[in-house]
């Protein structure tokens, strides 16, 4: 799924699976700093994303790893918001891509430093799907960042005012 832009700014939900931690879901591979920015590229369970990893993305339907790549090189998406959708039963896909729109749309300008329709970038989103809701009591939201027209880009999109 190519990263999507819609009149209203809406962002394209992914299924985001894992039966917990165990498996690749709770995986990373990946070599990180000290600071823990990824140095070395690695597969990187959807469980173990972290904000401002970088990742290869070109994905689509439900996700249990994706590859982590250092931003300093070509990566399609960047991880730039999280965040955890409301307690109780699974609400249904479009609810959940509604939330998930309007959190990472909130979210956009303060990271890149300028408003989402100005900029050069689209965004998407890794959500729960219903089994992850049920099974592990995921409720977190990833939002990513990537070039609008999906080429790769190099470096990370905060605060770029692009």
């Amino acid at each position: 799924m190519g990263i999507g832009r819609a009149a209203a700014g809406v962002v394209a939900g992914l299924g985001l699976v894992g039966m917990g931690y165990a498996g690749i879901a709770g995986q990373d591979d990946t070599t990180r700093s000290e600071s823990g920015a990824i140095t070395e590229e690695g597969e990187l369970g959807a469980f173990r994303i972290r904000l401002g990893d970088c990742i290869e993305g070109g994905f689509n339907g439900e996700v249990e790893s994706v590859q982590g790549v250092p931003c300093e090189g070509p990566h399609l998406l960047e991880t730039y918001h999280a965040f955890n959708l409301p307690d109780g039963p699974y609400p249904g896909d479009a609810t959940v891509s509604e939330l998930a729109d309007d959190g990472c749309y909130a979210a956009f300008e303060p990271w890149v430093g300028l408003s989402y329709e100005e900029s050069i970038y689209g965004i998407s989103s890794l959500t729960p799907t219903e089994g992850s809701w049920n099974a592990v009591d995921d409720r977190e939201v990833l939002c990513l960042v990537g070039n609008y027209d999906d080429t790769p880009k190099v470096g990370s999109a905060y605060q770029s005012r692009q």
